[in-house]
């Protein structure tokens, strides 16, 4: 499975955090490799309290450095929904989280908050390509092989 974009790694976790329309108290991390395929989805913790700090380690232990490339974190729970400026406690323990990540070669593409009604995102929840970042992502959106044009419209041709 090839993950085009953060709305992908939201539906693979919201079961995960959400069940009979209960929220529960977890916090899961999504690993993927160099080509953004699947790496595992784990939860790091069932008795998350609305801090990552207690969990860097956990989440940063668990992924295979010789595989895993990319992460993605997941928890029961949202910040404001107007903290355009990243001030809640969550978001700068999500930015501490990001900066050790990248001293071991990972990098995380993605934050969600989840609960009864929906998610925020604090990074893209669209379509990777769709985003600045995605020059520093491999690409995933692929040519439509049985094509009886040979080429997805979406795609600029190559010479």
């Amino acid at each position: 499975m090839i993950i085009q974009a953060g709305f992908d790694l939201q539906i693979l976790v919201r079961p995960l955090i959400i069940q009979e329309g209960r929220v529960l108290p977890k916090l899961v991390v999504i690993g993927l490799d160099a080509d953004m395929q699947l790496d595992g989805i784990n939860v790091v913790s069932d008795e998350f309290a609305g801090s990552l700090e207690p969990h860097h380690d956990a989440i940063l232990d668990w992924m295979d450095l010789d595989w895993t490339r990319y992460f993605a974190i997941a928890h029961a729970g949202i910040w404001p929904e107007n903290d355009y400026y990243s001030e809640s406690p969550i978001l700068q323990e999500a930015k501490t989280l990001k900066a050790a990540a990248a001293q071991r070669g990972l990098r995380m593409i993605g934050h969600f908050g989840l609960n009864e009604t929906g998610y925020l995102s604090d990074g893209p929840h669209s379509y990777f390509d769709q985003y600045g970042l995605s020059e520093d992502l491999p690409p995933t959106r692929s040519h439509w092989v049985n094509s009886k044009y040979g080429k997805c419209a979406n795609m600029p041709e190559t010479q």
